[in-house]
């Protein structure tokens, strides 16, 4: 393992025996999400427990159950063979949930370190279950912070009420400018650069098992609110979003307080698809706040840490090697999807190692309740993902050679 100059850098153990074959870099993180609330836990969170099929605890799925299969495949081959079939390095993170926030510098500076022909993510999951997946694509994202103010603190809404600016309904007019009612966002430029999805890629989305009705029942919604002519699952994985992450300000404790807030804030977020960037979207919010807002309503916004969207190519060897491997014991081939999601980890490797044999992949559920209380992760998948990735290692070498 490489030993860590500073901060909490991941172990980097490598095999390379074999000069005129192809690198793997396997990536996987061993930290997890806080556990709370506690209370709704129904069993410990760091005391694995099985019932039936599943085993209870954090990270049993993401990501320690799922990077687990792969380091049982390894040991398995190596325990009847005693060699292992071609060349890999394997990056284990801690930071993963934290934003990786030092692996870029790592990665920037050693390079040659992670240097490698084709990577897979471990980190990714099964469209639905009995459904197994390979990710070739991710959306990215830009997020950010607007704080309303209005008096310099909170006056009475009987003695100032309908002359005092209230920053609860300038954040409100704000935030309902950014899109319409057709799931459109209204920033002028914004679409420029959108890359749309390929037509092979929406008869492909057509094609998937997406459960509308049991998803909708699942979530507690009455419809899904899509972007116009265009599908709930379309919208959710290929397309860009704005969304509303948290919004506060004024009285909300019990009983009433009848006043006007000094300061109303929201916490906001677009998705991006591939040839967006964070900062061009940050550049023309900003200027269309400027062409919206009224003079004498303040605000500031806070840039947060954004993420650039992934897209790879699904053709590549490891996408094919993987995807008869699967097929030999989940029964089925994986389906061919793009993530709705972001890694940071992915756009890292494809900007600094390889920019288009980038795979992710996982044996994990959308229902496994991953960063939420009870999350779990099927034993039976486990060893099927074992298996797969066995012959997957033997597939991989055959077809980059």
């Amino acid at each position: 393992p490489v030993p860590p100059p500073c901060g909490r850098f991941p172990s980097i153990p490598e095999h390379c025996p074999y000069p005129n074959q192809p690198v793997l870099l396997i990536y996987g993180h061993y930290d997890v999400q806080p556990v709370d609330p506690l209370e709704q836990w129904h069993t410990p969170p760091f005391d694995p427990t099985t019932k039936g099929d599943m085993i209870y605890a954090r990270g049993a799925d993401d990501d320690k159950g799922q990077f687990f299969s792969f380091l049982k495949a390894m040991e398995i081959i190596y325990s009847k063979t005693g060699s292992l079939p071609g060349n890999y390095k394997i990056v284990i993170e801690g930071e993963e949930e934290i934003g990786s926030a030092h692996f870029e510098e790592l990665l920037s500076s050693q390079r040659e370190l992670f240097q490698a022909d084709s990577i897979l993510i471990m980190d990714a999951g099964q469209f639905a279950r009995g459904v197994p997946a390979l990710v070739y694509g991710l959306r990215g994202l830009a997020y950010f912070e607007i704080t309303c103010t209005g008096p310099v603190f909170d006056v009475h809404s009987g003695q100032f009420g309908g002359g005092v600016p209230n920053p609860a309904f300038s954040l409100i007019k704000i935030l309902s400018q950014l899109k319409n009612d057709q799931g459109q966002i209204t920033i002028p430029g914004f679409y420029q650069d959108v890359q749309e999805p390929e037509p092979w890629e929406r008869e492909q989305m057509a094609q998937l098992p997406f459960q509308e009705e049991s998803i909708k029942k699942e979530l507690g919604i009455r419809a899904f609110q899509q972007e116009m002519n265009y599908t709930p699952l379309e919208s959710m994985t290929v397309r860009p979003t704005f969304d509303i992450c948290g919004i506060w300000g004024g009285y909300t404790g019990s009983g009433s307080k009848t006043i006007i807030p000094a300061r109303c804030s929201a916490k906001f977020s677009f998705r991006l698809v591939p040839n967006q960037t964070p900062s061009k979207t940050a550049t023309l919010l900003l200027e269309h706040l400027k062409s919206i807002v009224p003079p004498d309503i303040d605000y500031r916004v806070e840039v947060l840490p954004g993420i650039e969207p992934i897209i790879t190519d699904p053709h590549k060897p490891i996408f094919t090697a993987f995807n008869q491997a699967i097929k030999n014991h989940f029964g089925r081939s994986p389906v061919l999807i793009r993530g709705g999601g972001s890694v940071g980890v992915a756009n890292l490797f494809k900007r600094y190692l390889v920019p288009d044999s980038i795979c992710m992949n996982g044996w994990g559920s959308p229902d496994d309740g991953v960063h939420s209380p009870n999350e779990h992760f099927s034993i039976n998948d486990f060893f099927r993902g074992i298996h797969s990735i066995i012959d997957f290692l033997y597939e991989f070498q055959k077809s980059s050679q």
